[in-house]
């Protein structure tokens, strides 16, 4: 059976200090905790995180820091080291020892971070369309110019006119992504993702907050988020993303120390986990399913 579709009461708020985070909790066993990425919300992992729940998995479904009015907090950046501390922060906030951390696009790199900066809290990653930033320097011109096709919008949104930009024509400039990153996607997915994302940039604040991820990146890692991963690792690219350059993946493996699996779905863009739903959450349980330690969340 289908869940419906997660609506605004669904979700719920935890503070710690002065960081709200916003999100939905369900089932029960070991914790998988499955943060979105730009420009999308938390309701596009529902039928995965049912999925999961059906397995025997507790899944948390949160906003990104800035993606919903409740989440902002003034003055806090939006840097890599900042955003590895918001999901140790969550796992404080949810008293939760620690937890499988699945992440796409943006909240790829939230799990690679925080995967070097608190080992001990983290069971295993999930990152999805991002390999590990140290890995993303291009090495060629063919690989520069895929990078440059697929990431041209970082460059976008250093602008100062960006946010008014994104705004201009129903966020045309959101769907213009869509099909740039992702051309064989289409449905009613796809579209109610779209829609969900363009209704949640509509708070001029929330924008301001996606954007201004972009706007703290910086080519230089903080040394703390350079440490060795110490868990396992199963990493999922979409074969047309990024020009279809494996390559930083493949040397993402090198750096789990814990094991390291690359699925790719051969026809999928920057979507990989909703283009080909069905074989990103076939894998992602049996890769859960291998794990060793503790299968739920009860102290």
């Amino acid at each position: 059976m289908n869940p419906r579709m997660l609506v605004d009461s669904d979700f719920k708020n935890v503070t710690m200090g002065e960081q709200t985070w916003r999100y939905t909790d369900s089932g029960e066993g070991r914790p998988v905790i499955l943060f979105h990425g730009f420009p999308d919300t938390p309701q596009s992992y529902e039928t995965i995180a049912h999925a999961l729940n059906e397995a025997g998995y507790r899944t948390i479904l949160p906003y990104l820091r800035g993606y919903h009015r409740d989440t902002l907090v003034p003055g806090r950046p939006y840097d890599a080291l900042t955003l590895a501390e918001d999901v140790v922060g969550l796992l404080d906030a949810l008293e939760l020892e620690s937890a499988v951390l699945v992440g796409h696009d943006w909240g790829a790199t939230l799990v690679w971070g925080a995967a070097a900066l608190a080992p001990e809290r983290v069971d295993a990653i999930v990152p999805i369309a991002i390999a590990h930033p140290k890995t993303l320097k291009p090495k060629n011109a063919l690989e520069t110019l895929g990078l440059f096709v697929m990431a041209r919008h970082f460059i976008y949104f250093q602008l100062p006119w960006a946010e008014a930009g994104t705004r201009r024509r129903d966020f045309a400039y959101v769907e213009q992504l869509y099909r740039r990153w992702a051309p064989a996607w289409t449905g009613p997915e796809r579209d109610d993702a779209l829609a969900r994302a363009k209704r949640s940039f509509s708070d001029p604040g929330v924008l301001a907050g996606a954007i201004d991820y972009y706007r703290a990146m910086s080519a230089k890692l903080d040394r703390r988020l350079l440490a060795p991963i110490r868990c396992p690792g199963l990493m999922v690219a979409g074969g047309k993303d990024f020009g279809g350059h494996l390559g930083p993946y493949q040397k993402s493996k090198a750096l789990l120390q814990g094991g390291a699996e690359l699925v790719v779905m051969p026809e999928a863009g920057h979507w990989p986990h909703r283009e080909d739903e069905a074989l990103f959450t076939s894998s992602l349980i049996r890769f859960l399913g291998s794990l060793p330690g503790k299968a739920s969340s009860d102290p």
